[in-house]
């Protein structure tokens, strides 16, 4: 298989349940808390740290970096692992040019890291030390140092490059200002289309994952809770760790029971063992049985606000309509942060992400009313966990 394949676990001295892949050409974003390994992940994929009761295996399109059954274990110089660091790492005392050919294999020239580095805009500045260089430009010398790395030979007049290796990415635009770090995303948007490698990226912003990779892998003290393309975990997340780790505010309680084909209702109550309280439509995929206690989460991206007059005609089928005490508007420049407290069930609230410009149309203070429609697809409801 072409790409990266991590199966890694260990007890000590940090506790590690690693499973993913990535594919060639793929990026894949490792989001999670500080402290959470994900770190502790790149530097295990690199050789730079491999715990001594480590089991598993780390592959490479098809070669074995790592496999503990057979006694495979690659030293750091031996893996094609490009790896940026988030504080970038360069040598204080060398040229650009110096940094990124040290890393370079036996079949790269100067002239080859020389052109290196004019393709990613650094050619008049490969004379100049770290210190003479601004944050932006320290990052890419420590691009074309991975880069290096990970290539086999320099193919630079290609249309394509296929690599051998990985590049692995530790938050490496956490230290940039904001325009520079536009123009990092668009660099490495371009690279991606010249170069074919599996490219690990850490980062604890959840929207820099979202922009970025084709698929997250949440972690969590050393485990892999949840993979899947981002927009899909964080609409779906599989459990109620899953759905704090990636920011979900509105995280409640209740019991899922079966209606007619293809359709359920979600009885939001104060506790899963309660059946009355507030009924939502949800859809019936079959995986609940009918009455079980459920946790559940509203993706407030689908949910439309509505003024408290607007004609009941609005709502579509499917959809549930709930009237909504505003509690609280917090500004936070184009975006308000807003609690709401739903008429029918008023011992619990929701929060709700509103713009300015909708609380204008809709001429709603704190105090006011306003009437939600809830499609079936903004609730995503999971059983809860008995330990």
């Amino acid at each position: 298989m072409q790409g990266l394949q991590v199966q890694l676990r260990s007890a000590s001295p940090i506790r590690l349940a690693a499973e993913f892949d990535c594919g060639a050409g793929e990026l894949v974003a490792l989001v999670g808390p500080s402290g959470s390994g994900k770190t502790s992940m790149l530097r295990a994929i690199a050789g730079l740290w491999t715990p001594a009761d480590a089991q598993g295996h780390i592959r490479v399109s098809g070669q074995q970096w790592l496999d503990t059954a057979s006694g495979v274990q690659l030293s750091p110089q031996q893996r094609r692992a490009g790896l940026v660091f988030q504080h970038y790492a360069l040598f204080p005392h060398m040229t650009a040019l110096a940094n990124v050919a040290l890393a370079a294999g036996p079949d790269w020239t100067g002239a080859d890291v020389q052109a290196l580095l004019a393709r990613l805009g650094l050619g008049a500045l490969s004379a100049r030390r770290p210190s003479q260089l601004s944050g932006g430009q320290q990052q890419r010398v420590a691009l074309a140092r991975a880069l290096v790395r990970v290539m086999p030979r320099p193919s630079l007049a290609t249309t394509e490059t296929y690599l051998t290796g990985v590049l692995l990415l530790d938050e490496p635009f956490s230290a940039v200002d904001a325009p520079t770090r536009q123009t990092l995303y668009r660099e490495l948007a371009a690279l991606r289309q010249n170069v074919s490698v599996p490219m690990v990226l850490v980062t604890h912003d959840l929207q820099e994952a979202r922009r970025l990779a084709d698929r997250v892998v949440i972690v969590d003290a050393g485990q892999t809770l949840q993979t899947g393309a981002p927009a899909h975990v964080f609409a779906s997340p599989r459990n109620a760790r899953v759905a704090e780790l990636v920011g979900i505010q509105n995280h409640f309680e209740g019991r899922f029971f079966k209606d007619r084909p293809g359709w359920g209702r979600l009885c939001w109550s104060d506790s899963p063992s309660s059946d009355k309280g507030l009924d939502l439509t949800v859809f019936d995929k079959n995986k609940i049985d009918d009455g079980t206690p459920v946790t559940w989460v509203l993706n407030g991206e689908q949910v439309d606000v509505m003024a408290d007059g607007e004609a009941l005609s609005l709502a579509e089928p499917g959809q549930t309509r709930l009237r909504c005490q505003l509690l609280e508007v917090l500004s936070l420049g184009e975006i308000s942060l807003c609690t709401l407290r739903p008429e029918a069930l008023p011992g619990q609230t929701l929060t709700l992400n509103l713009t300015t410009r909708l609380l204008d149309r809709l001429q709603v203070q704190a105090e006011g009313w306003v009437q939600l429609l809830i499609a079936p697809g903004a609730l995503h409801i999971m059983p809860v966990r008995t330990k």
